[in-house]
């Protein structure tokens, strides 16, 4: 079995300093750049945390943020304090779906992710002006991967 390692992102412990700060973070990236394993990466490092992760590529977790009031919201996230939205622009409605849920649970970090910027821009930058921090995932840099590989 291959050995696979997380090669650590620099833009990680930026992320990781906004968490609980009462705002959204939202993540942009082209495909396969490795949001997915970053956000379960940060997942892994706040298990102390009670977290959920929503693929929105999956119609059932589409389906129960589509079109919901903060109440169905609330009971559909429970006790949970980190919630991934990972592909985010899947979801109808989505930048309504996040001020609903910033608006009414800001103790509840959020995280969103998606691989078309122009899309997920266009759905939530009016809905969470001022209640966002945005983060654009870029493919490995050489920074990265030096230090990853020890390489000068």
């Amino acid at each position: 079995m291959e050995n696979i390692q997380f090669l650590t992102r620099t833009i990680q412990k930026n992320i990781e300093n906004k968490l609980f700060k009462g705002k959204i973070i939202i993540i942009y990236g082209a495909r396969q750049t490795g949001k997915t394993t970053l956000v379960k990466q940060i997942l892994k490092n706040y298990r102390h945390k009670k977290s959920v992760y929503l693929n929105c590529d999956e119609p059932d977790d589409r389906f129960a943020l589509t079109d919901k009031t903060s109440t169905e919201l609330k009971n559909f996230i429970g006790d949970n304090e980190i919630v991934v939205i990972d592909e985010a622009q899947r979801v109808e409605n989505i930048g309504l779906t996040l001020k609903l849920l910033i608006d009414n649970y800001p103790n509840i970090q959020i995280i969103a992710t998606g691989s078309s910027s122009f899309d997920l821009a266009n759905k939530i930058n009016e809905p969470l002006t001022g209640r966002k921090y945005t983060f654009k995932l870029y493919p490995f840099s050489l920074q990265e991967l030096t230090q990853k590989f020890n390489l000068k």
